[in-house]
């Protein structure tokens, strides 16, 4: 019976304590010393393997997160577009070569440099490297590997003789590849290549290649570890040293790269996503592979497995451990017994608790709440200080800090992109499949009134079609390019005047009144013109849209105090939904069912994108106003609050 029961550390220590004296006492606190240090070793083990798991899922995310910045921003149309022209463009094998070998002597103010440097592509280079330190270099080449931009001078033309180049091309089918670290002789950088095709119709017409510096996406090589110093080192399949502090410090070009002697060892290991081992010389090492999946976004990924390795040397990884083992022994040979009870205590306070709230927290992540966190509220932390269980509570409660930022961050991307491919799919299909039918039609019919009526349909599709595309790239510049507020001077009556004529057409259409009413007698604001009127606009479109037949829209325009213009959009709707109601400014929302919606126009009831909204909350931010509205079920009214003359400020007047 006793051999089933589960005794803990606490209840064995009180026995012990209690049962033995003196000497047998002293030979049993020997052996607590020598658990206890097994036990510290154990928890500087789980310390360090913490640290390098979570390097390597930094590292990862990291990695996944520059791919996927540079596939989206370089699938831009104008840099498709100087691809395929570039493609179009005969290839002459002769004259690359001989534009390869003067390539080191042209000065980058010569044509033949200049016109890889500053062309539309290359502004969009120098945009990625300027939004993300990682970068130093990035180049594009077109389908036969010859170069059409980049962000500085490269060390040669043409690529396609190159093994990178070739495996990312693979035939035209293209693929991720992602090479060895290795010195870079254009940036001068120890980095990591992520090279991508370019992908349009499932083929690719171009290669990118861009250079991560080493040192920038790569943790320290030297880290304080609370018990010590580790070194880190980075290995590739082959248990070749690439990154280390030797090699980052001295800058090589070419370091003598030896077999790793701790390679034999990992590869043993029956713990293929990490551990962490003692040596036989008893040095600490802890180690985690750091790979990429086999496909991103359907497109194959060829990189060798790395493995991230921290060495702690004997002296600095013991120290401590030591000095903590010796301060039990001694406690327990001066005052055994006037301790007793303050040692039990200690014991349970100090490391029981924190160890079982450790376990406790572990566990919980395991089952995936990212949320919970090791409390830090032990009381004795006020009388003795911190210790290493507090270091290793503090350095797993930052881990998961940034486990759950970067899930959540994968989430959020993951969310917004299937809402684009959804919706966007869903919106882009039906006009361009009526144009493609009709056109089909076209060719068969002879008739001319039927042949004007179609033409004058695809057209209206076509229209359609492209407010569509500009509603999506209205947002791009948020994230993408520096967008300003082109200020000009708007008459009010102007203004209202032009907006009633584009309106018109969509009203009549619907036998709608449009009342519009100026209280400000025809002032005069500061304003973009163009994004003032998307905002009007999609305001009063949204209107007519939800107004019934022969309803009524207002547009009021007034001064308020603190120098602001204030514009009331008003319909006859059904309201919208209180459960919609937090969300209408979200790009991508149309209401509870995203996909519920209508490439329609102006029909009553008819959803679109979502994006109408956001477009107008985002250009009302840019003129640093509000926009609020009020909903009911007899109507709904917005109202956008901009400054009449952005100079204007309380303190000036």
């Amino acid at each position: 019976m006793w051999s089933r029961m589960r005794v803990g550390i606490r209840t064995k220590l009180v026995i012990l304590l209690v049962a033995v004296a003196l000497l047998p006492l002293l030979a049993e606190l020997l052996t607590i010393v020598i658990g206890s240090r097994q036990m510290q070793n154990e928890l500087l083990g789980k310390n360090v393997q913490s640290l390098v798991s979570a390097e390597v899922n930094v590292m990862e995310v990291e990695l996944r997160k520059n791919i996927e910045i540079l596939s989206i921003t370089l699938q831009e149309g104008t840099v498709l577009a100087q691809l395929e022209e570039a493609n179009s463009t005969p290839n002459d094998p002769q004259y690359n070569d001989d534009l390869d070998r003067k390539w080191n002597i042209f000065s980058g103010t010569s044509s033949s440099v200049r016109k890889i440097l500053v062309n539309h592509t290359s502004q969009i280079l120098h945009t990625i490297i300027r939004n993300n330190d990682l970068f130093v270099e990035i180049m594009v080449t077109d389908k036969y590997g010859r170069l059409i931009a980049a962000n500085q001078k490269t060390s040669d033309y043409y690529q396609a003789d190159e093994d990178w180049w070739q495996k990312t091309w693979n035939g035209g089918k293209g693929e991720i590849y992602i090479p060895p670290a290795s010195f870079d002789d254009s940036s001068k950088t120890w980095g990591v290549e992520i090279c991508l095709p370019l992908i349009k119709g499932g083929s690719a017409i171009g290669v990118v290649k861009a250079i991560i510096d080493l040192r920038k996406w790569l943790p320290d090589c030297r880290t304080d570890i609370g018990l010590g110093i580790g070194y880190i080192f980075l290995i590739n399949s082959d248990g070749i040293i690439f990154h280390s502090r030797d090699i980052i410090e001295k800058m090589v070009e070419n370091p003598q790269l030896a077999k790793y002697d701790y390679w034999k060892l990992i590869a043993v290991q029956e713990h293929p996503k990490g551990e962490w081992i003692f040596t036989p010389n008893n040095i600490l090492v802890s180690y985690c592979p750091l790979s990429m999946p086999k496909e991103l976004s359907g497109i194959k990924v060829d990189m060798e497995p790395w493995t991230l390795l921290m060495e702690v040397p004997d002296n600095e990884a013991r120290r401590s451990i030591s000095k903590i083992s010796l301060m039990f022994l001694l406690i327990g040979i001066v005052a055994i017994i006037g301790i007793f009870l303050f040692g039990v205590l200690l014991i349970d306070r100090s490391i029981i608790n924190r160890i079982r709230r450790i376990s406790n927290a572990a566990r919980k992540i395991a089952k995936g709440d990212l949320q919970h966190r090791v409390p830090s509220d032990w009381s004795g932390g006020r009388f003795f200080g911190k210790d290493e269980i507090d270091d290793l509570a503090h350095d797993f409660n930052n881990m998961v800090r940034r486990l759950e930022k970067s899930y959540n961050e994968l989430a959020e991307a993951n969310e917004l992109k299937e809402n684009f491919i959804r919706i966007a799919g869903h919106e882009l299909r039906t006009p361009v499949s009526y144009i493609v039918g009709m056109a089909s039609l076209m060719q068969k019919s002879k008739d001319p009134e039927r042949l004007a009526k179609a033409i004058d349909t695809m057209g209206f599709k076509a229209s359609r079609l492209d407010e569509i595309i500009q509603a999506m790239f209205k947002l791009i510049p948020e994230q993408s390019l520096s967008e300003r507020v082109r200020y000009t001077s708007i008459r009010i009556e102007k203004f209202l005047a032009d907006v009633d004529e584009a309106m018109k057409p969509w009203v009549e259409r619907r036998h709608q009144k449009l009342i519009i009413k100026d209280e400000t007698n025809n002032s005069i604001i500061s304003a973009d013109e163009g994004k003032l009127r998307d905002i009007i606009e999609n305001l009063l479109m949204n209107a007519v849209k939800f107004t019934p037949d022969e309803g009524w829209i207002k547009l009021t325009v007034q001064r308020r105090l603190g120098g602001l213009v204030a514009f009331q959009v008003t319909d006859q709707g059904p309201g919208i939904p209180e459960a919609d109601q937090p969300h209408i400014f979200e790009p991508f929302f149309s209401g509870s069912d995203t996909l519920h919606h209508s490439t329609g126009k102006s029909g009553f009831g008819k959803k679109g994108m979502g994006l109408g909204l956001a477009i107008v909350k985002h250009f009302v931010d840019l003129h640093r106003g509000t926009i609020s509205f009020i909903s009911g079920p007899t109507g709904t009214t917005f109202t956008v609050e901009i400054p009449a003359d952005p100079s204007w400020s309380p303190e000036n007047h």
